[in-house]
Order: C-alpha cells, then structure tokens, then sequence
C-alpha cells in the first residue's frame, strides 16, 4: 500500500511537471492560438492512455487577449516588472511615512515604468502579429495597476498565465479571473513611523532621573541607561540611513530601467522616422517625375492642337479648290453642250 502510494505521488508529480511545461508553451502564444494547441495537447495525452494529464491540461483557460499581454509582457521585461513591483513597496512605504518629496518622484518613477512597459507591450504584440485596441491597452494597464497592490494579483502575474483581467479600486481586494500557479506573497513593507514610535518609546522608559548619582548602584544604573539610549538611538538612525540608502538604490534602479525603457523606444522612433523620411523623399522623387511627364505630355498636346488647326485649315483650302473645280467642269460642260 504504502509503494502504491509513493508511485501515486511520483506519477502526480510527473503531471504537474508535464502541465507546467505545456502551459508554458500554450500561454506564450497568442489567443486565438491558444485553444486549438491546448486540444491538441489533450488529444495527444489521450492517445498516450495518460489520462490524468489530459484532464489537467483541460483545466486550462484561454486568456482574454489583455491577459495575455500582460503573460508577453512577463515573459520579455520580467526584471523590469520585478523593479516596479518593489517600487510600488516602496511607494506604500513613502506614503505610511508622509514623505511628500520621496512619494513624488516614486509615483513619477511608478508612471514613466507603467507606461514605458505598456509601450513595449503592445509592440510585442505587434511583432507577434496581434494589433491591441485601446480598450484592450486600458484593461491591461488596469491589470498592471491592481497587481502592483494586491499582492494575489502580483502572483497570478508572475505565473505567466494570467487568464482574466484585474481591477483595483483603492482599497479591499480585486476582482481577478485567477492563474494556475498559486500567489507569491511579496516582502513586508517596513513601516518607517512604527520604528520611529518604538524607538522613542524604548528612549522615554530608559531616560536616567536627572540627579541621579554617579556613585554607587543608582549611578550605574543610570549610567547604564544612558547607554543604552544613546545605543538605541544610534541603532535607529543607522536603521533609517540605510532604508534611506536602499531607497536611494532602488530609484537609482528604476531610473536605468526606465531610461533603457526609453532608449529602445528612441530606437524604435528614430527607425520610424527614418523609414517615414526616406518614404516622403521616394514620394517626392516620384512626384518630380510626374510632373516632367506631365509637362512632356502638354507641349506634346500643344504641337498636336497646332497641327490638328493647320491641317483643319488645309483641309478647308482643298475643300474650297475642290469646290472650284467642281463649278469649272460644270461650266464647261455646259459650254460643249451649247456649241
């Protein structure tokens, strides 16, 4: 029983392997795509007898097409996203401390990174061959937003096979379609005024009575508390300078991110551009050539309208000869006839 059991657990194991490998495939390519691979792979796992695996590949969703734009964006910048997921900790942390100048220039970071991703979002999808409406670009910037809050939807995000969009309304939890991985919980944030009060309560209860003795066991004591104030307080600042250092890091981190965000989509512009410029100048080669034609063709129109006039006039003239000679044989028939 107890074999049968570890061959259970084994075969079980195999599976969940065998899935995650064949969800990994099927999830990175596009929706309409997704169904037809995902059957296949059932009918495959049928006609192997491996039952177990056909059901559980049944059990994956297609994603809705914003779903899978945050799975390719995973996929491609998952460092990137790594980054604004601690900046977001980082912006929760700054707004439970007040800091009004550190929240400004994380929240402008947080913005420049949300966007720069969405950018390259849907050009991935482009190259992909897929072209993403706004609406689509809204719900997934919607999906982004949520994720960057509620720890259950950064999870479902990192799985790479987000099946149903997200929304956050700023407070409580959001509504989300569900991944086949479980959530990743994310670091605790450090609240930077919970250490403050507790490092000022801890200095209050050892603050030493202002005539203590400095001889004797009062003075010791005192002596003693004294140091462990200054200890205290000592700690609380190398505390908050390094949570100030690490913040100081992680900006600095997310502002190469964001400038190497920006620096492919310079390159990107700058090829556009570049592409535009030489279609205009090839338009405009064109449009020169035309018009030389255009002008060839018009002198070409003039000589024939002075042709078809003189050759109008020289028929007139024959026609008036003819008219004569007519009238001349006429007259000289008439003249033999009377002789």
């Amino acid at each position: 029983m107890a074999e049968r059991r570890r061959t259970e657990a084994v075969d079980e194991a195999e599976v969940l392997a065998q899935v995650d490998a064949a969800a990994d495939e099927i999830y990175a390519l596009a929706p309409d795509e997704f169904s037809s691979a995902r059957d296949d792979l059932v009918r495959q796992a049928r006609e192997q007898r491996n039952q177990p695996l056909a059901r559980e590949l049944g059990k994956l969703r297609k994603p809705t097409q914003s779903a899978w734009l945050i799975n390719l964006l995973w996929r491609d910048q998952r460092e990137v996203m790594e980054q604004l997921f601690v900046l977001a900790s980082e912006l929760g942390q700054a707004q439970a401390a007040a800091a009004g100048a550190a929240l400004r220039e994380l929240m402008q970071q947080r913005r420049q990174l949300e966007n720069a991703l969405l950018r390259r979002a849907v050009e991935l999808a482009s190259q992909a061959g897929v072209r993403v409406s706004d609406s689509v670009t809204r719900e997934a910037q919607e999906t982004l937003s949520a994720a960057l809050a509620v720890p259950e939807v950064a999870g479902e995000v990192r799985s790479g096979r987000l099946v149903k969009p997200a929304t956050y309304a700023g407070f409580g939890g959001a509504a989300t379609g569900g991944a086949t991985r479980p959530a990743t919980p994310p670091r605790a944030p450090i609240d930077l005024q919970a250490v403050q009060r507790r490092r000022a309560a801890e200095a209050e209860r050892a603050e030493p009575p202002a005539a203590a003795d400095s001889e004797g066991p009062a003075g010791a004591e005192a002596a003693r508390l004294a140091e462990e104030e200054q200890r205290a307080e000592a700690e609380r600042r190398a505390e908050e300078e390094r949570l100030a250092a690490e913040a100081r890091r992680r900006q600095l981190e997310a502002a190469q991110q964001a400038l190497g965000a920006a620096e492919a989509e310079l390159r990107s512009a700058t090829r556009a551009a570049e592409a535009a410029v030489q279609r205009r100048d090839d338009l405009r080669g064109r449009l020169e050539t035309l018009r030389e034609q255009l002008q060839r063709l018009e002198a070409d129109v003039e000589r024939a309208d002075r042709a078809s006039s003189e050759a109008e006039a020289a028929q007139q003239q024959a026609q008036a000869a003819h008219a004569e000679a007519e009238a001349a044989l006429a007259q000289a028939q008439r003249d033999v006839g009377s002789a």
